[in-house]
């Protein structure tokens, strides 16, 4: 195919062989042809090397890298054609080499030589040649690819066997091996095989396997052929054209066989890998300094590209358009996944190709939205190995379930939806949540899908049970649900929250339809949107309309009152000005606040399982909408009949009678039952009073801490507060299991951690600083934990901190210290300012706050690292003036770059300024080490 260079037209002429009295050949051929092609062509009619070819045309000879408009060759021309080689001419070995074999192939298609040591002689010369980086170029000036392609074609026998073997080598060399040669030469040789052997014939095997690795070379090095020459540019695009051409004829067939299916994404995968030269084209503009050529063969370009953009959009419309009613074939041949993949890889390249066409982007989204039914189809029929990532850009014309279906894919991989280390634990905390269901899952695989599907079920209607209190239900929407904001969590409740958020990221991730659903303003509270009272009507249609009360009445009046009380049943009250958006202010402090704690602790353990947020998940993938994730979870409802029924109004006084709470008591009294124990050894004294050895009558060992009451004073809220903390569960807290006391002390029991404190082991060896860095992270995972249920330390020291035989570090004494008047309660309770911040010592900046714990970790870690608690240098009295000052301690050379960084993050004089616990887990210091 002539190239669209100039209009010139074909031209005709004779060769006439010097000193011959053969008859002249006729050649057709193009003015912007190169002189190669004749000498080319003289080579397949007169089996002629063309190392041995000379052409003359009025006594003037023509070089083969010239075009014939070079040489103001007319129309009906004659050229003369001297036959012989001159080595003195070209002296090199290379050509020598060449021409050898090329006067080799010659004699073979001629018949003269059919020995297999001819064939094995050129073999060895064109390796040879392809070994020469530098000389690689003369392959192509002395016509190697015709040659060998002249070759494979003869119908001689053994010369196609030979011809295939040769080819293959050249292009195996050429394109599969980073042999160092230019990348322009390689890519221009490629393409000189591929167009012989195309005219050979497009169906021919050898053809079709060159022209794929062709592609994939110039996937990979598509930039190299601009500046090189552009007509191969254009070849390139002919390739393409074809390729396109072929496509369409193929997607005629209504019935699709397996092998024909292949066949077709073969096409459609070449078809993108040969259009990556042309996408670059495309993206330079026409500049009149560049040459003619380069100019028509962008210009040439761009409107191959659209022809082939509309005509392949229009193929897929067509097909699209008759899937749902060929899908029942596509079933009883086995062909639908096989379709599925040809459409969504010719879509996939339709979407690359809009990217270059004018409006080619909303064309191809319209076309889209006008097949949703079709690309459902597909969706459904595609698995989680095959190529779908450009369709995640396109989700927003799919719906929920499809879009839900291709994401899921796309972020769980097989393996990890068997992951029993993921389900195991989970498993095993749901004990406290309902016993009985426990053990009915007890000994089943929750890996295998027909097990985890009820499990899951059955634990979302526990967790969204009326009487359970978590989650209420929204009043038009009874199988929608959002946190209670009556119920005033305790620290069990919000484990029961992040658990909760755990489930439902499971059934997502498994596209498990639970029967449930997440009221529109808590998914939008996950997602760290801006709730409005709009957005609330669903979830309390009674507090909105009370709110549009005052946004009716024209007297505000009542609203401008220094506090008002408002809201549910909580007490709480607030400061409402109409000038100032009050009905923000009273959505926010009266809704939004109050479930704030369960939301985020449902996002924490959502996150656990999806490792990204709801708020991340709908910004990684555009045209995910929040309500699909409800279309996932919901489907007909049916999970569980309870969902239905309308709830029963709560009051937040309800918690005695809480079953969840019933049931943890009951777990933790059936597993520890402290009541009738003895003394052991005495442990030692602390801030709370002296530390003794316990053991109970069944062999439990624990310890108990015992405070002598104060005369007059009652421990109902010191009782209160162990009750509470009772809830805690973390490997890096010290556990307690309850209290008891008599007329002269306070007995609270706690888990006996025998190694000691972090205090007494510094004192005894000392720790590298990989052991501090091991501590210091299992420090700061319990004191986050503490931190996230708003607990203060407020007395974080390594006399206070426990580490066990295998090096398992339990923070202890935490939670008492802010109960209300704690020190008139206990008589050893004392305070040593040494860790304590600033803002704790001069009382200025608020106190004790959760930024105070972290002043005293940077305490800790200095303390480890140096066998000296801080301020050692300062004798007693000056530490609360130097501490107040917003002096830090003495922070040794011997600290290394690391932990000094670390120290200084956490002894910020500005509470502000200290990162949280959760940040820290972060610092290099820590990061990486294992726990």
């Amino acid at each position: 195919m002539a190239l669209p260079f100039g209009e010139t037209e074909p031209i005709q002429l004779f060769v006439k062989m010097m000193n011959s009295e053969a008859p002249p050949i006729e050649i057709n051929a193009d003015a912007n042809n190169r002189i190669q092609i004749i000498h080319e062509k003289i080579l397949v009619t007169w089996k002629i090397p063309v190392t041995g070819q000379r052409l003359f045309y009025e006594r003037k000879q023509l070089l083969r890298q010239d075009r014939l408009i070079d040489y103001s060759i007319q129309n009906k021309a004659c050229l003369e054609l001297m036959v012989g080689w001159d080595d003195k001419d070209d002296p090199s070995d290379i050509l020598q080499m060449i021409h050898q074999m090329s006067s080799n192939i010659c004699r073979m298609c001629q018949g003269q030589d059919e020995s297999a040591s001819t064939y094995k002689d050129c073999f060895d010369i064109l390796r040879e040649a392809l070994k020469r980086e530098a000389e690689v170029g003369i392959l192509s000036l002395s016509s190697v690819p015709a040659t060998l392609v002249m070759l494979y074609s003869s119908p001689i026998g053994g010369n196609k066997s030979y011809g295939n073997n040769l080819i293959r080598l050249s292009l195996d060399t050429l394109l599969m091996t980073d042999n160092g040669i230019s990348a322009g030469k390689i890519a221009y040789l490629g393409v000189e095989f591929c167009i012989l052997l195309r005219e050979v014939s497009c169906e021919d095997l050898l053809y079709k396997s060159c022209r794929t690795m062709l592609a994939d070379y110039l996937e990979h090095n598509y930039e190299i052929l601009y500046d090189y020459y552009p007509g191969a540019v254009i070849e390139i695009l002919f390739f393409a054209i074809k390729l396109s051409e072929d496509l369409s004829n193929g997607l005629c067939n209504i019935f699709y066989r397996s092998e024909y299916i292949e066949s077709l994404r073969i096409q459609v995968r070449d078809l993108g890998k040969f259009l990556c030269v042309p996408r670059k084209v495309i993206n330079v503009q026409i500049n009149e300094d560049e040459d003619d050529d380069k100019n028509i063969m962008i210009g040439y370009t761009n409107a191959v590209i659209n022809v082939l953009f509309k005509d392949h959009l229009k193929d897929m419309k067509q097909n699209l358009t008759r899937l749902p009613d060929m899908i029942k074939i596509f079933e009883r041949l086995h062909t639908t996944h096989s379709v599925s993949l040809l459409y969504l890889a010719i879509l996939n390249e339709l979407n690359s190709i809009s990217q270059l066409v004018k409006d080619g982007a909303d064309k191809l989204q319209r076309a889209l939205e006008g097949q949703k039914n079709s690309l459902q189809i597909m969706v459904r029929n595609i698995m989680r190995s095959d190529d779908y990532d450009w369709f995640l850009k396109h989700i927003v014309v799919l719906d929920s379930e499809s879009r839900m279906h291709l994401v899921m894919m796309k972020m769980f991989p097989e393996k990890k939806l068997r992951d029993a280390q993921l389900l195991n634990p989970l498993f095993c905390w749901s004990e406290k949540l309902d016993k009985k269901l426990f053990n009915a899952f007890k000994y089943k695989d929750l890996t295998d899908p027909k097990i985890l599907h009820p499990w899951l079920c059955k634990v979302c209607q526990v967790l969204f049970e009326p009487k359970n209190l978590l989650f209420r239900a929204c009043p038009d929407n009874p199988t929608d649900f959002y946190p209670n904001p009556e119920l005033e969590p305790e620290p069990f409740h919000l484990d029961c929250f992040k658990f909760a958020g755990q489930v439902i990221a499971l059934a997502l991730m498994h596209e498990i339809q639970v029967g449930v659903a997440l009221g529109r303003v808590f998914l939008m509270q996950l997602a760290r949107k801006n709730i409005s009272l709009e957005d609330v009507k669903d979830a309390d249609p009674c507090f909105y309309n009370r709110c549009k009360e005052f946004i009716n009445k024209d007297d505000l009046s009542a609203l401008e009152s220094p506090k008002v009380k408002f809201g549910f049943k909580t007490g709480k009250t607030m400061k409402l000005y109409p000038s100032h958006g009050y009905i923000k202010s009273l959505v926010r402090h009266c809704f939004v606040h109050s479930i704030s704690k369960q939301v985020s602790f449902f996002s924490k353990g959502f996150e656990m399982i999806f490792k990204t947020s709801i708020s991340q998940l709908l910004e990684d993938f555009k045209g995910l909408k929040l309500e699909d994730l409800n279309h996932v979870l919901k489907g007909n409802g049916n999970a569980g009949s309870n969902f239905g029924k309308k709830r029963k109004s709560l009051n937040h006084e309800c918690n005695g009678s809480d079953p969840l709470m019933s049931q943890l008591q009951k777990i933790r009294r059936r597993r520890i039952n402290i009541t009738d124990w003895q003394w052991g050894d005495f442990l030692g004294s602390g801030s709370f009073g002296q530390v003794h050895e316990g053991y109970t009558s069944d062999g439990f060992f624990f310890a108990v801490k015992v405070a002598p009451l104060l005369e007059g004073k009652k421990v109902d809220q010191i009782e209160q507060e162990i009750a509470l903390l009772r809830q805690f569960s973390h490997p890096n807290i010290v556990k307690y299991f309850g209290t008891h006391k008599d007329e002269m002390n306070l007995y609270i029991f706690l888990e006996l951690v025998r190694a000691g404190s972090l205090e007494k082991l510094y004192q005894k060896f000392q720790l590298q600083d990989s052991q501090v860095s091991l501590y210091t992270k299992q420090i700061l995972k319990g004191l986050k934990y503490l931190h996230d249920r708003n607990v203060v330390h407020r007395d974080i020291k390594c006399a206070n901190i426990l580490v066990n035989e295998n090096g398992c570090v339990k923070i202890a004494d935490f939670g008492l210290s802010r109960v209300t008047n704690l020190k008139t309660l206990m008589k050893s309770c004392w305070w040593n300012p040494r860790w304590m911040p600033p803002e704790v010592v001069n009382g200025k900046g608020g106190g004790y706050g959760l930024k105070a714990d972290i002043w005293s970790v940077g305490c800790v870690v200095l303390e480890m690292s140096t066998r000296q608690i801080p301020y050692s240098h300062l004798e007693p009295g000056a530490v609360d003036y130097s501490i107040g000052e917003g002096k830090l301690p003495r922070l040794p050379d011997s600290l290394t770059e690391h932990s000094r960084d670390f120290i200084l993050q956490c002894l910020q004089v500005n509470p502000n300024d200290r990162p949280t616990a959760a940040k820290l887990l972060e610092h290099p210091f820590v990061k990486g080490r294992c726990s």
